[in-house]
């Protein structure tokens, strides 16, 4: 980050002129000056030529918001972000809260912290993206969210494509205030603790906030609400298959068979059959027919595993953030500003399988001859399954995310009139990730009787019981990885008036980095195919690579408004990018039109670009997914099964680019009464994605990039890539009716969502629209069509009463349903979800202080999450539903 301080040390001693990243506009009612999302120049968040959607800080008490995600499910325009982390289907991402404007993907939404730009998330997301995270903010430090629902690139920067969503801090704040709260599930006891401290106060014209802020998150385990983990099945538990002893054509039909004379395995077997461990029953494995392995030779049966509910649905979390800030008006009339932002989140238990399948011995290399690691047959056999399994307890994958953000800022006035300021903001997060596994290497000496400290020691596979917990630490591993990923950014702008124009121009520094260090055991080397060449060495894990890179980019913008006449103001803006591969220029056009004294109209034009990620151009890696298998004529083979998949970046990538267009209309026929609503069409060309393992599978059985061993699924490789393009369109709706009442003021409001359409490519060369869908089998995330929230509000002296009614439409999945899918009366049908909070607060004076005592209900009716047919996956949707049910909150704030 030298090069970026630099600069900005060189800057302010040259005195040249800039700006903050937000703008100060004087608001209609008041000449108090609020920030703008959207804009550098003078205009209205209610009415102005961008939709923005504001969050007040009085909605976010009424949330009861333990942390930011709660104020994420409060935006209807948030569609498949990853607030309910799981360890399935968003496993690095656990501990981390994210916003996915539109469902356009991660990271096409930019989040603003103050107005300033925040460094990207450690961790990236199962389908590549990058993220700013958003857990990383103390509820309590938050004024209100201010959303602009259209592409901002041409103001902001080249990833604003779906929106803008800018956190405002409570900088402005005098007084002190403690809040102390408790949350609390009706199944299975799950609790949110959370006690804050902010603290405001004048110094020598100084104003200085202070704030302190930990949650403290129990867990909430698998085996609380059994219907969403009974999917988590798996064909990996203890089991062999019986491998001939030479070519099929040189066996005798004697051969075919072979017996075990006494002892736990007795028995005749035929060769191609799966044999279950001993104790399959015992252990609480479950018990799965195979189909024939060939006319005349049966299948056998395998010994599976059921993890499902081993895992939590809510892991033991602490968070701790802390939050200080300065303004100051200096002895020159410069105003001096300087903030820092602190958090830290531990996900201390994240409990997992004992141990994993052990995949890389699914090869003719690792096949266990007679009398090897204990074996009883006369005949080489391959083994299918865990080292350890249900009869062993779980083990944990801790994570951990450390934030710090610092800021300062310079602004002033010139003799012109013209308004200047100066920014720097650095900031950074190191995530600490750990999976456990099993080493191979350590396994296959073990396994052969080298194993242990001494090099003398045998694991028996076929009894497990008898290995000593010596050996078992021998061949335990696992993955270990910390992330750093950190950026600096200097802002500088100018506005001003010149005639009947508003300008603002402004330029802006940027350098980035990412790095990834990895442990010795999770290393995998990738070739310019982007297959595995050098496969980690845990038995499951696939690893990745480790990369350290940056990159630098500079961009200047001119933004400017204008009165045609009483009714008609235009603004326009244009941003260039000097970027590291190409050099865009990125307009906008809006305007707003003042039909009558209650009609608004509005509209805009602009095109947006998103340069690719360090992570998509340089990390390579292997995850897990949980895949269904599928032969040649389409049909099924066998059950789901997690999976490696190989995901190797792309130096090669393009830039996304999109055109994107808003109209709408804004009525206020009295006082009370407000309506508005938008339409909006994105064009996105060259989406950067990755391909979709369970697509691949299912187009391809047995393609180039398909692994297999003796006919099993062993992996997929996977690329990033430039997707062709994505049409999509919509409609947004916020309503808002304020009016009295006998026993005191109360308003009802409306935000309401729809995705009309969102066109992906269809692999045939047209398009095909997936709104409605779970998008199992392509890059879109889960789309519902409609998302709305009815809020209300009552206010009566002493007393206030609010509530907050959420309904997702329903969707559906045409994932084949398997056989545990079908027990269970799982449908492809994803029911709707609508849930309602209640929260009460109580104000009462106590000398000089306020104290509001508050109790509330979420999820009054304890509405079910609809079940999801999702392969091994949890039973429900966490990117839309979340799966606590009925919870009960209780809270006291203290204020003087």
């Amino acid at each position: 980050m030298n090069k970026i301080k630099t600069i900005f040390t060189s800057i302010c001693a040259t005195a040249i002129l800039f700006a903050p990243v937000t703008v100060f506009a004087q608001d209609k009612d008041s000449v108090e000056e609020v920030i703008v999302t959207g804009s550098y120049l003078k205009g209205s968040a209610v009415d102005g030529a961008s939709p923005v959607e504001v969050i007040s800080r009085d909605t976010i008490e009424n949330l009861g918001a333990t942390t930011i995600a709660d104020i994420i499910r409060n935006m209807a325009i948030d569609s498949g972000s990853e607030n309910n982390a799981d360890s399935f289907t968003s496993g690095s991402t656990q501990g981390s809260s994210s916003v996915n404007l539109r469902g356009l993907g991660l990271s096409s939404t930019l989040v603003l912290f103050d107005g300033k730009r925040n460094t990207i998330a450690a961790q990236t997301a199962n389908d590549g993206s990058v993220f700013v995270d958003t857990n990383s903010l103390p509820v309590n430090i938050i004024e209100r969210v201010e959303v602009l629902k259209e592409g901002a690139a041409s103001v902001y920067g080249s990833d604003a494509v779906a929106g803008v969503v800018n956190y405002i801090f409570r900088r402005d704040f005098t007084g002190f205030e403690v809040n102390a709260s408790k949350q609390q599930t009706d199944v299975g006891s799950q609790t949110d603790d959370r006690l804050s401290f902010l603290m405001g106060t004048e110094i020598n014209n100084a104003n200085i906030v202070v704030s302190l802020s930990s949650l403290n998150r129990s867990p909430l385990p698998g085996t609380a609400i059994p219907e969403y983990a009974q999917l988590g099945n798996s064909s990996f538990g203890s089991s062999f298959l019986i491998y001939p002893p030479a070519a099929l054509a040189d066996l005798t039909p004697d051969q075919y068979v072979t017996s075990v004379a006494d002892g736990p395995y007795a028995g005749t077997y035929n060769i191609l059959s799966y044999v279950p461990d001993a104790n399959c029953a015992a252990n609480n494995g479950i018990f799965i027919p195979m189909p024939d392995a060939a006319p005349g030779l049966s299948g056998g049966t395998l010994c599976g595993f059921f993890y499902g509910d081993r895992f939590n649905y809510v892991n033991d979390e602490d968070h701790f953030q802390s939050y200080f800030s300065v303004q100051k008006t200096l002895a020159n009339g410069i105003d001096f500003e300087i903030d820092y932002l602190m958090s830290k989140v531990d996900v201390n238990d994240n409990p997992q399988s004992p141990s994993y399948p052990a995949l890389s011995y699914l090869t003719l290399p690792n096949i266990i001859m007679p009398g090897a690691s204990g074996s009883p047959f006369s005949y080489p056999v391959l083994f299918r399954g865990r080292v350890l399994g249900s009869a062993s307890p779980s083990k944990n994958a801790p994570r951990a995310n450390e934030n710090d953000r610092f800021s300062i800022e310079l602004s002033g006035t010139l003799e012109n009139g013209y308004d200047w300021s100066l920014s720097y903001t650095d900031s950074s997060q190191t995530a600490s990730y750990f999976q456990p596994d099993t080493s191979t290497s350590k396994l296959r000496d073990a396994v052969r009787g080298v194993g242990g400290a001494s090099g003398d020691q045998l694991w028996n596979l076929f009894d497990p019981s008898s290995n000593s917990a010596e050996l078992t630490e021998y061949i335990s591993s696992g993955e270990r990885r910390t992330t750093d990923a950190s950026l600096s950014v200097i802002d500088a702008v100018i506005t001003g008036t010149a005639g009947n124009f508003d300008i603002a121009a402004g330029i802006q520094f940027k350098e980035e980095t990412f790095k990834i260090r990895r442990n010795a055991d999770s290393i995998s080397q990738f070739n310019d195919n982007g297959d595995v060449i050098v496969n980690s060495d845990l038995i499951f894990l696939g690893g990745g690579s480790e990369n350290d890179d940056s990159k630098n980019s500079s961009a200047i913008f001119v933004e400017t408004s204008t009165d045609v006449n009483e009714k008609l103001q235009l603004k326009g803006a244009v941003r260039y990018e000097s970027l590291e591969n190409d050099n865009p220029i990125n307009p906008k056009i809006s305007a707003r039109y003042q039909a009558s004294d209650n009609l608004v109209l509005r509209g805009s034009l602009s095109t947006s670009f998103r340069e690719p990620s360090l992570v998509q151009l340089n990390s390579d890696l292997v995850s897990l997914q949980g895949l269904q298998d599928y032969k040649a004529d389409g049909t099924t083979n066998g059950g789901t099964a997690f999976i490696r998949v190989a995901v190797a970046s792309n130096a090669d990538l393009v830039p996304e680019e999109s055109d994107n267009m808003n109209f709408g209309a804004i009525w206020t026929p009295n006082d009370q009464t407000s309506l508005t609503v938008d339409y909006w069409a994105i064009d996105y060309k060259n989406v950067i994605t990755i391909e979709n393992a369970q697509g691949k599978l299912i187009a391809d059985p047995n393609g180039p990039d398909i692994k297999r061993s003796v006919g099993t699924l062993l992996g997929v490789t996977t690329r990033t890539y430039n997707a062709s393009k994505i049409n999509a369109s919509g409609l947004d709706v916020e309503a808002k009716y304020s009016f009295d009442t006998p026993i005191g003021d109360a308003f009802v409001a409306v935000n309401h969502a729809n995705i009309m359409k969102y066109e992906i490519p269809d692999g045939s060369g047209g398009m095909k629209d997936v709104v409605g869908n779970f998008n199992f089998d392509n890059f879109a995330r889960s789309m519902p069509e409609n998302k709305t929230i009815i809020s209300a509000q009552l206010n009566s002296g002493n007393h206030q009463v609010a509530a907050f009614y959420r309904m997702i439409s329903d969707y559906k999945t045409n994932r084949p349903l398997d056989a545990f899918a079908k027990l269970a009366g799982i449908t492809q049908d994803i029911g709707e979800f609508n849930t309602l909070d209640l929260r009460y607060n109580y104000n009462m004076e106590l000398k000089d202080n306020t104290i509001q005592l508050s109790a509330g209900i979420n999820n009054v009716a304890d509405e079910k999450p609809p079940l999801v047919a999702d392969a091994a996956n949890w039973a429900y949707d966490p990117k839309h539903h979340d799966v606590r049910g009925k919870m009960f909150y209780l809270g006291i704030k203290l204020t003087r």
